[in-house]
C-alpha cells in the first residue's frame, strides 16, 4: 500500500497545479464586442409585409397598332388576307393613354375573332357574337394619347389613389368611349376618333 502512496500524491499535486492554471468563465471577465463608432444600431421591428403585386405592364396603342399584321399567322382563318376591325378596346388604360391590354374585334369572313395584344404578345380568341359596325382604318384614327393629352387631370382621376381608378376605352363607329371608374362613381366622355375632339 506504502509503494502506491507517491504515485496518488503525484496525480493529486498535478491536478491542483492544472486547475489552478485555468480560470473559471464568468459572465464578469468576459470580454465584451467592440462595436463601431459609427455602426448602426440594429432594431428588429419583427415581419414587416412587402407589397409583392407587381405593377402592370402597359403597352401603347401605337405598339398594338403596328404589330397588329404579326397577329394573322394566328388568325383562326388564315385563308382570308384581308382583315375587318370593327372595335378596339383598351383595358385598364393610364393617363398617359398606354394600356394593361388592347383588344381587336375581327372579322374574316363567316369567322369572327378576337385578338387581345399585351405586352406578351398576341393571344386570339374565339369570338361567336356579331356586331353591327363599321370598319375601321387605323390610318383614319387618332392614337388614344392625343385624346388624353386634352382631358383634365380631374377627370381623369390621377390626384385620387391609382389602385381604386379603373379606365378603359373602346372604339367603335367612329367614336372613342371612354369610361372612368372610381369604384363609388363613374364618367363617360365621348370623343370623335378621327379629330379626337370632345363630344358634347
Amino acid at each position: 500500500m506504502q509503494r502506491y502512496l507517491p504515485s496518488i500524491f503525484t496525480i493529486a499535486l498535478v491536478f491542483t497545479l492544472c486547475s489552478a492554471c485555468v480560470s473559471p468563465f464568468t459572465p464578469q471577465n468576459q470580454t465584451p464586442p467592440v462595436i463601431p463608432v459609427n455602426a448602426s444600431p440594429t432594431i428588429d421591428v419583427g415581419l414587416v409585409p412587402a407589397d409583392l403585386t407587381p405593377a402592370p405592364a402597359l403597352v401603347s396603342f401605337d405598339e398594338a397598332k403596328g404589330n397588329l399584321k404579326d397577329s394573322e399567322s394566328l388568325s383562326l382563318n388564315p385563308f382570308l388576307k384581308s382583315p375587318r376591325i370593327l372595335f378596339i378596346q383598351g383595358g385598364n388604360v393610364d393617363e398617359s393613354g398606354n394600356a394593361q391590354r388592347w383588344v381587336f374585334g375581327i372579322n374574316k369572313g363567316d369567322v369572327n375573332e378576337l385578338r387581345v395584344y399585351d405586352h406578351s404578345g398576341w393571344t386570339i380568341i374565339p369570338w361567336n357574337a356579331t356586331i353591327s359596325s363599321g370598319e375601321i382604318d387605323l390610318n383614319q384614327v387618332v392614337s388614344p394619347d392625343v385624346i388624353f393629352k386634352q382631358i383634365d387631370i380631374q377627370i381623369l382621376g390621377t390626384s385620387r389613389d391609382p389602385q381604386q381608378i379603373q379606365r378603359d376605352i373602346e372604339l367603335i363607329n367612329g367614336t372613342y368611349t371612354l369610361t372612368v371608374n372610381d369604384g363609388s362613381s363613374s364618367q363617360i366622355m365621348r370623343f370623335n376618333a378621327a379629330t379626337g375632339v370632345a363630344i358634347e
